[in-house]
C-alpha cells in the first residue's frame, strides 16, 4: 500500500493534468454547438473586459481560503496559500473536482496545516462562497424592492439557514461528533468569523455584477436595469451551479438557470448567447486570477532571491 501511495504522489501532477484536460474536453463538447453559433469576432473585446471584472471573485475566494486556515489555528504563509489555492482552483475542472482536495492535502506541510484543518477549510470556503452568493441575491432583490424568483429563494434561504445552524452555539456539538466519526478533528468557526470570511466574497460581487452588465449591454441592444439587477440575476445562476457537484464549475446548471431568468427581458436567443458568453468570460476571468496569483508569487520569489514553487520542488527531488 505504501508503494502505491508513493507512486501516486510521484505521478500526481500528470494524473491531475489528465483529469483536468478530460473535464475541460467534456465541458467543451457539451457546449460546442452553442460555441460555434456565436459571432466571436464581434464579442471578444466585450468578453475580455468582462473577464477582468470576473477575476475579482476568484481572488476574493483565495484570500478567504487563507483567512479560514488562520481562523482554524493553522499558520499558512499568505503567498504560499494563495499559490496552492490557485493550483487547486484549476484542478477543480477535473471530473467531480475531488482531485483539487487531494492536492491541498498533499501540500499540507507547505500550508503549515493539518489534514483535518485543510478539509475543514475546504468545507468552510464553499460555505462562505455560498453564503456570499445567497446574501448578494437577497440584498440585491431587496434593494430593487422585488421578491427573488422561487428558484433563487429555494437555494438562498436554505444556505443561510445552514450557515446559522453550523455555528458552535447551535448544532456545533452535533457537528463536532459527526466530524470525529469521519476522523476529522478541527475547530468550528464562530458566527462572526464566518460572516467576516463571507463578507470578503460579498465585496467581490460588485465586480461580478459589473462583468454581467458589461456583457449584457455589449451583446444586446436592450438596456439592462443596472448593476443591482445584474448582481441579482447572476446570483441565481451562481447558486444553482454551485450546488450541482458533478458538473465541472457548475457547467450546464448555471447556464440553464441564467437562460430562464434572462429570457423574459431579452428573449430566448439573446438570453442563451448572454449565458454562454458569461461562462466564457467567467472562465477567462478565473484563469486571469490564477495567472495574477502565480505571477505575483514568482515575481516576489525572484525579488527575494528564492526559488519558485517548481524550482524548489525540483531541487528537493534532486537532493533526495
Amino acid at each position: 500500500m505504501k508503494r502505491v501511495v508513493d507512486q501516486f504522489h510521484r505521478f500526481f501532477p500528470w494524473i491531475a493534468l489528465v483529469l483536468v484536460v478530460a473535464g475541460i474536453a467534456l465541458a467543451v463538447r457539451r457546449e460546442w454547438p452553442a460555441i460555434t453559433a456565436m459571432n466571436w469576432g464581434a464579442t471578444w473585446r466585450v468578453l475580455l473586459l468582462g473577464a477582468v471584472a470576473f477575476a475579482a471573485a476568484p481572488l476574493a475566494q483565495a484570500v478567504s481560503f487563507w483567512m479560514i486556515l488562520r481562523l482554524l489555528q493553522a499558520r499558512p504563509p499568505f503567498a504560499v496559500a494563495m499559490l496552492i489555492w490557485a493550483h487547486s482552483y484549476v484542478l477543480r475542472y477535473a471530473p467531480s473536482g475531488a482531485i483539487a482536495v487531494v492536492y491541498r492535502v498533499r501540500e499540507r506541510d507547505r500550508l503549515q496545516a493539518t489534514r483535518d484543518q485543510i478539509l475543514t477549510a475546504e468545507a468552510y470556503e464553499h460555505l462562505a462562497a455560498l453564503v456570499a452568493g445567497a446574501a448578494a441575491c437577497l440584498l440585491a432583490f431587496a434593494a430593487m424592492a422585488s421578491w427573488p424568483p422561487l428558484l433563487g429563494l429555494a437555494v438562498a434561504v436554505p444556505v443561510l439557514v445552514l450557515a446559522v445552524a453550523v455555528r458552535p452555539k447551535f448544532f456545533g456539538p452535533l457537528m463536532q461528533r459527526l466530524l470525529r466519526r469521519a476522523h476529522i478533528d478541527a475547530p468550528l468557526l464562530r458566527g462572526r468569523q464566518l460572516i467576516l470570511v463571507a463578507s470578503v466574497n460579498v465585496v467581490a460581487w460588485v465586480a461580478t455584477g459589473a462583468g454581467v452588465l458589461i456583457l449584457a449591454n455589449g451583446l444586446t441592444d436592450v438596456s439592462s436595469p443596472g448593476l443591482v439587477w445584474a448582481i441579482a440575476i447572476y446570483a441565481i445562476g451562481y447558486l444553482i451551479g454551485f450546488i450541482v457537484p458533478l458538473l465541472p464549475g457548475g457547467l450546464g446548471a448555471r447556464e440553464g438557470a441564467l437562460v430562464a431568468v434572462l429570457t423574459p427581458r431579452y428573449g430566448l436567443g439573446p438570453a442563451t448567447a448572454i449565458s454562454l458568453a458569461l461562462r466564457v468570460a467567467v472562465t477567462i476571468g478565473e484563469l486571469l486570477a490564477v495567472a495574477v496569483i502565480v505571477g505575483c508569487y514568482r515575481a516576489s520569489s525572484a525579488l527575494r532571491g528564492r526559488p519558485t514553487d517548481f524550482e524548489g520542488e525540483a531541487s528537493e527531488t534532486s537532493s533526495g
